[in-house]
């Protein structure tokens, strides 16, 4: 017989939607306000978060794989706010 998945949410896919609704809002509000640095903050957190779920299919250490895609995140960050710098 096999095992009957779990029924309703499960509190790591709660806190997996919390934190995309969480980096959203953040990127919302950035766009709303105007301020370009905090959309790209906003931007660079679901960046790394898209990563992140990824290469979960890839196996790994939720810290390693953690690091290695915000990393990439705060890339995107570094790179847009250099963009901002000197088109703004």
């Amino acid at each position: 017989m096999e095992d009957q998945p779990a029924r309703g949410l499960r509190v790591y896919t709660a806190v997996q939607l919390f934190e995309v609704a969480l980096f959203a809002a953040v990127l919302a509000y950035g766009i709303l306000a105007r301020l370009p640095s905090l959309a790209l903050l906003g931007g660079g957190l679901l960046v790394g978060k898209a990563i992140l779920n990824i290469l979960a299919t890839e196996g790994g250490t939720v810290l390693r794989l953690s690091l290695a895609s915000y990393a990439l995140g705060a890339f995107y960050v570094g790179v847009g706010l250099v963009l901002v710098h000197f088109f703004s």
